[in-house]
């Protein structure tokens, strides 16, 4: 083999390492998006109202029980709530706290959830709808001091 030739199988060989690693940074948050779309059922109800959800949730690590616990923002449906508590063990809440390099999972996180609907209903277009004011409420108080912020959790949902 000539040089030439050599020097471009380092350089493809040199490229695919950069690009596995790149896609290795996002793979934490992808496992967790992922296993929300696989096992998440939208409620029949809300899809039959045109109505999306986007709402926050804050997720705590619980010492004592060795659980997460988790808190919904005001703007969480009674339905959707009752979803995500039905999934949430298997959604891998760990990712998050290793994709955001933090050792105290005593910090809580905050991971906004957003399912779309093809067609919304006019009234949650509104700007002045309870669900954009009470998007960061949590028992009608807003969320304040120390928390992350987490890339958000998305669903699309198809409906007539």
């Amino acid at each position: 083999m000539d040089m030439k030739k050599l020097v471009m199988i380092a350089a493809i060989l040199i490229c695919t390492v950069d690009i596995v690693y790149s896609q290795d940074a996002y793979n934490n948050w992808s496992k967790l998006q992922s296993s929300f779309v696989r096992h998440i059922r939208y409620p029949i109800d809300l899809e039959k109202a045109s109505l999306p959800s986007f709402f926050t949730l804050k997720v705590q690590y619980n010492k004592k029980a060795k659980q997460y616990d988790l808190e919904f923002s005001d703007s969480a449906h009674p339905l959707m709530i009752k979803e995500i508590l039905r999934i949430k063990d298997k959604l891998d809440f760990d990712v998050v706290y290793k994709d955001l390099n933090i050792e105290n999972h005593d910090i809580p996180i905050m991971i906004p959830v957003e399912i779309k609907i093809a067609r919304v209903s006019y009234v949650f277009s509104d700007p002045k709808s309870k669900v954009s004011q009470d998007l960061y409420n949590f028992k009608g108080q807003q969320a304040l001091g120390d928390f992350w912020f987490y890339s958000p959790l998305v669903l699309m949902v198809i409906n007539n």
